[in-house]
């Protein structure tokens, strides 16, 4: 019997899963981490807690499962994207790793968008030049911390960071170069008149590979670190959305994931690129197709809730020992749709597509003395999900078509949260289960990767469905879906009026800030 690792980095925790070759799970672990926010839009985490996560977790899963290290075929590694680390030529992190919710380098995007050939670089890319993106970022550290940009021999990717401490390979997969401006997404490749453009070093960014590439063997250093064989093969690994979407049975043109944990999105698999600003675009990991994406940073808010307002909850959920968020989505559920008039805008670190405001924050609207614990918790939950509705219609505005809408992410494992985007969206929503019941995730997509990029399987979409043979369906609710359609235009239209008062409240904290710093 073989194995097969897959690594996780998301934005809250590391996942390690260690998967036998028949698609059956063997073990599985997680450790979370902080992420620091030394301001409103700063996001930062410690590239270090990355790799303590992922020596703690492969020792669990190792344990737990009784398996040899020898009996591992291959590793494959996804995460979060635009969230780079500057590395030394060891490979040790020079500063914190700037994640994909930080949204500080406001001014240097701006910059870019005023560029005369801001337009080339938009085409170039398929991506709107936003904060969030890694090429503002390393702008913005060139500007404050040009030492560390000068001594910088790489600027790496959570993943590619991971697989360089594996394997001490530089790297960078097709699925994560977009965060920065000069890739080329129609040739796959770097840019060098892009790189210059943006004033980017070309050599300090990494070479590119195919996910599904072996780009080198685990090194005998870190074999003793993690207790795994030296000289097991590691693969390029991915961006998450997209290894998501891939262990969820996102293969075929029309297939769209809807991603529900800490970040919420869509990802619809197409097989050419789109350019619509308004969107985020990669290649998906499956060779041929790219995902056009949409996202929302409102996913956390559960998480929010909970460590700030849900400690009756979470009580309840210590005494009972169910899940908590189980908990408060049972009590969301005691509300109507429509959450009794209270509507929530899910802005609570700027937000990505396809508003793209940094200033942008959480808004509750509509707040009476009526006003229940399930409203407020329901609104959390109908504000999430009309966000990425909110993406759909834009992605079919562009002539992207959703021809099969598949849950992934821990939201996939929620009945609350799989009716509420089938309501909301009036679209079948479907869930692909492993024969045990579960969702696929993360760590089962990028194990069949690294199964398929070692020989070990011969197709990549036919291994995948094979490992999720059952199929769990919700049907929306036409009552329901009648009142989202009636929402649906209050929620949009919420924003717009609101915007010159975000940018008022944004330049108001900063010089708070500033006065007491």
């Amino acid at each position: 019997m073989k194995y097969f690792l897959g690594i996780d980095v998301g934005t809250s925790s590391l996942k390690t899963g260690l998967w036998r070759e028949d698609g059956e799970l063997a073990a599985n672990a997680s450790r979370p981490y902080p992420t620091v926010r030394l301001a409103p839009s700063w996001a930062e985490q410690d590239p270090l807690d990355w790799w303590r996560a992922l020596t703690e977790t492969v020792a669990q899963v190792l344990n737990k499962s009784g398996v040899r290290p020898a009996e591992i075929a291959g590793i494959g590694v996804d995460s979060m994207g635009w969230t780079f680390v500057p590395v030394d030529k060891a490979g040790e992190p020079l500063y914190s790793a700037l994640t994909w919710q930080d949204r500080r380098a406001k001014e240097e995007a701006a910059a870019l968008r005023a560029h005369p050939q801001a337009d080339q670089l938009v085409h170039l890319n398929a991506n709107p030049l936003d904060e969030a993106y890694s090429t503002a970022k390393v702008q913005w550290l060139k500007q404050y911390h040009p030492d560390i940009y000068a001594g910088a021999d790489q600027l790496l990717i959570a993943s590619s960071f991971l697989v360089r401490k594996l394997t001490d390979v530089n790297t960078c997969d097709y699925t994560q170069a977009y965060a920065f401006h000069c890739f080329d997404e129609w040739n796959l490749r770097w840019d060098e008149a892009a790189a210059d453009l943006i004033g980017l070093d070309l050599a300090k960014l990494p070479p590119l590979y195919q996910s599904c590439a072996v780009v080198g063997e685990v090194t005998t250093r870190a074999a003793a670190e993690l207790g795994l064989a030296p000289g097991t093969p590691v693969i390029a690994g991915g961006l998450d959305a997209a290894v998501g979407a891939f262990g969820n049975g996102v293969t075929r043109v029309g297939q769209t994931a809807d991603q529900g944990g800490t970040a919420f999105g869509m990802s619809i698999a197409v097989d050419q690129v789109v350019v619509e600003p308004r969107l985020i675009f990669s290649p998906h990991v499956v060779p041929g197709l790219y995902l056009l994406q949409g996202g929302t940073v409102g996913g956390g808010t559960f998480e929010w809730f909970r460590a700030q307002l849900g400690q009756a909850e979470q009580l309840a959920a210590e005494i009972t020992s169910e899940n908590v968020f189980s908990i408060m989505t049972a009590e969301a559920e005691r509300a109507p749709a429509g959450a009794n008039g209270l509507i929530f805008l899910p802005y609570m670190s700027g937000e990505r597509s396809p508003i793209w405001d940094s200033d942008a924050r959480g808004v509750f609207i509509g707040l009476n003395f009526s006003t229940k614990r399930s409203d407020i918790l329901r609104a959390l939950m109908e504000g999430c999900a009309l966000a990425v509705y909110h993406n759909m219609q834009v992605a079919e505005e562009s002539g992207a078509h959703v021809a099969e809408w598949i849950g992934i992410g821990g939201g996939a494992n929620s009945p609350s949260w799989c009716q509420l985007k089938a309501d909301i969206t009036n679209r079948t929503f479907t869930v692909n289960r492993r024969a045990n019941g579960e969702a696929g995730d993360n760590s089962l997509g990028v194990a069949v990767m690294a199964g398929y990029g070692v020989g070990h399987y011969g197709n990549l979409a036919q291994t995948i469905e094979q490992f999720l043979p059952k199929r769990q369906v919700y049907q929306p609710n036409p009552k329901n879906h009648a009142v989202y359609q009636e929402l649906y235009p209050i929620y949009l239209n919420a924003y717009e009026p609101l915007r010159p008062t975000f940018a008022a409240l944004a330049a108001f904290t900063q010089k708070a800030k500033e006065q007491t710093s």
